[in-house]
């Protein structure tokens, strides 16, 4: 019989979180930090930053750095620098909260911009800006893990956790772009997962349906529900005990978690 393997806590680690202002990426840092993690948020939003790391001051850190946050727009693209880095702004504060925090242990990838049009009448600036953020936003900062995992001298593991959606799995009209930068999602962590084991990082992926947060006010809720298999939204705190799991689950690795309800199913 093999030995039993004890889930890698998340107290003392480092966890990174983009759109961390939103109800998602706000309740993953809240669940990461009750659990005694050291929790750095960004997002676009300072004051919804400022509110969700008022959040997180109930859970003291003993020894470790307090939570923060740091202002990260994925959406701009800053000028390209002499060796082709388009996103030199975004690296720039990456690697300040690197050197703050002299390791990112967990990250995830919450940022996301939503879509509700059909595709004839959604600008190209728009389509941009969702791709920039929901896809190539992961593209950068896991980039960036990788490059500093390869660096590192501590023996520790990390782990990235991408936060994608059942659209991109379940054809709605209006929902073309956001849909293929999230399908867009899952296909990096299916590469990334193979790609960066030797390293050590682990790359899962969580595949939200409808949970009730502000990306879902304009919907009418009786209407979702009566779709939904358990008759009921899920709830931002039920994915982040999901992203607790990815993130502590040694031997997660390519893990397309589905958390919809049973939507999938019909």
């Amino acid at each position: 019989m093999s030995a039993s393997r004890v889930l890698l806590p998340l107290k003392g680690r480092h966890c990174l979180i983009t759109g961390a202002s939103g109800g998602i990426g706000a309740a993953i840092a809240r669940r990461f930090a009750a659990d005694g993690a050291l929790v750095t948020l960004t997002g676009r939003n300072e004051s919804k930053l400022q509110n969700v790391l008022s959040q997180l001051t109930p859970y003291g850190q003993s020894s470790l750095s307090p939570h923060s946050y740091d202002v990260l727009d994925l959406t701009s693209s800053a000028t390209t620098s002499t060796d082709g880095d388009s996103y030199q702004l975004q690296h720039a504060t990456l690697d300040s909260i690197w050197q703050k925090t002299g390791q990112i242990d967990v990250l995830v990838n919450a940022a996301g911009v939503a879509q509700w049009q059909l595709l004839q009448k959604t600008s190209l600036e728009d389509a941009r800006a969702m791709i920039d953020t929901n896809l190539m936003g992961a593209i950068l900062t896991s980039k960036f893990l990788a490059r500093q995992m390869k660096r590192r001298t501590a023996d520790r593991d990390a782990c990235i956790i991408n936060i994608s959606s059942l659209l991109a799995q379940k054809g709605v009209p209006g929902a073309s772009v956001y849909a293929a930068s999230k399908a867009g999602l899952l296909g990096l962590t299916r590469a990334l997962a193979a790609e960066l084991s030797p390293f050590r990082i682990r790359t899962n992926a969580i595949v939200p349906g409808y949970i009730e947060t502000d990306m879902l006010a304009s919907m009418s809720r009786d209407v979702l529900e009566k779709k939904i298999p358990l008759r009921r939204l899920g709830t931002s705190d039920e994915v982040a005990d999901a992203a607790a799991f990815l993130a502590q689950n040694p031997y997660a690795n390519n893990c397309i978690l589905n958390l919809d309800g049973g939507l999938s199913a019909v």
